[in-house]
């Protein structure tokens, strides 16, 4: 059976950045723009803290297992200058300047991409990896849609895993770019889903 879903407090910067942070310590792009795993879950959870539960918004599963973070049309990804201070001393502490590098050249090759349609950003679906399969990522997603569809706006990703691609092409995103975004980097799918 299903866990329930619920809207993400805004104080739940924590919570959601150690979802995000073990779901993602084995996709590729992040492996590599964090050096390896130990700045995951405080960058995440900065990233979380003073943007997108700030600016945007997000669902958890109430078992606290697996989370999403969007932000709105309208809603620009900036951190500010107390947030931006937050997420480098983050990576610098646990990973190192190569990491705060590649996270810089990662996070502006990717600004670069987005594109100027307003438009829904799904930043990151997150599942705990003894969950992944069993429908809570579908559960999740299906959530966030339902209010995009309402409003009748298109949605954008950049996708990671090369294998997670059928599952948002499951729900309607289809692959526009593949890109690798930084020297090193391994390869990203920019995928979009049109207004319903």
């Amino acid at each position: 059976m299903l866990s329930a879903c619920r809207r993400l407090g805004r104080q739940e910067h924590g919570l959601v950045g150690s979802i995000v942070a073990n779901s993602f310590a084995d996709d590729p792009v992040n492996q590599w723009a964090f050096n390896g795993t130990a700045a995951m879950r405080p960058a995440f959870t900065a990233m979380a803290r003073h943007c997108y539960l700030k600016r945007g918004f997000g669902h958890v599963t109430t078992d606290g297992l697996a989370g999403t973070l969007w932000l709105s049309p309208g809603d620009c990804k900036d951190y500010g200058l107390m947030g931006k201070l937050a997420l480098a001393s983050a990576i610098l502490t646990h990973s190192g300047i190569t990491a705060l590098r590649r996270g810089m050249a990662l996070d502006k090759a990717l600004f670069g991409k987005h594109p100027g349609t307003p438009h829904y950003y799904l930043f990151a679906i997150a599942v705990d990896p003894s969950l992944q399969g069993r429908g809570v990522g579908s559960q999740l997603m299906e959530e966030a849609l339902a209010t995009i569809d309402a409003a009748h706006m298109p949605a954008f990703l950049e996708n990671s895993k090369p294998r997670n691609t059928p599952f948002y092409e499951r729900h309607g995103f289809r692959v526009i770019e593949e890109i690798v975004p930084a020297p090193g980097c391994p390869p990203m799918w920019l995928m979009w889903r049109d207004a319903r």
